[in-house]
């Protein structure tokens, strides 16, 4: 048994890795360890909370837009009710009817712009205060086929959580028409 080299002496066993030589204790293993990670993982979670906020507070100022909308519509509504409202018993009975039927005149019952105009300007100027918003405007008030009341208001809506420093100051210009119909019915 002397003078024999035993078997595998001098080659790398297989599975080993590469023949090269090792690393120092803890070389690569020291790079990787998470002590050399340590505040990194506090970064990404001020980052991830700022991200949140930050659509939190988008979220919050696109509901705010929407209800000053919703508020709007509905002051648009009172409107329009109101102006549809407006014909009263003068204007209901203005006209006459000729023998042959046809209706010579303005036609009883209808609507008129500056009814409608007067009665959606009354409304307004008595609810707007209530509502809550800025620059409330009676844009168009006008009858529609002489039984439709249309009234179209503006004003501006402000979202609270928006930088104004870097988004125009005056707000954003909210829009709202709305639409009430006179029916007649016999009782």
């Amino acid at each position: 048994m002397t003078g024999r080299v035993p078997a595998g002496a001098g080659r790398p066993r297989a599975g080993s890795g590469s023949p090269g030589p090792r690393p120092a204790r803890g070389g690569w293993l020291r790079r990787c360890s998470p002590a050399s990670e340590e505040g990194q993982t506090l970064l990404l979670g001020i980052g991830l909370m700022a991200v949140v906020a930050a659509l939190l507070l988008t979220v919050a100022s696109v509901t705010a837009v929407y209800l000053d909308v919703k508020r709007l519509t509905s002051l648009a509504d009172s409107a329009a009710a109101a102006a549809a409202r407006s014909v009263g018993p003068d204007t209901y009975y203005q006209g006459a009817v000729s023998a042959a039927g046809s209706v010579t005149g303005a036609v009883p019952g209808a609507l008129t712009d500056a009814a409608v105009s007067d009665a959606a300007a009354q409304d307004l100027a008595s609810q707007s205060a209530l509502v809550g918003l800025e620059g409330v405007e009676l844009v168009q008030a006008h009858a529609s086929g002489g039984d439709t009341a249309v009234v179209t208001l503006t004003a501006r809506s402000r979202p609270p959580f928006l930088p104004w420093g870097v988004i125009p100051s005056e707000g954003f210009e909210i829009t709202a028409t709305s639409t009430a119909r006179v029916t007649v019915g016999q009782e």
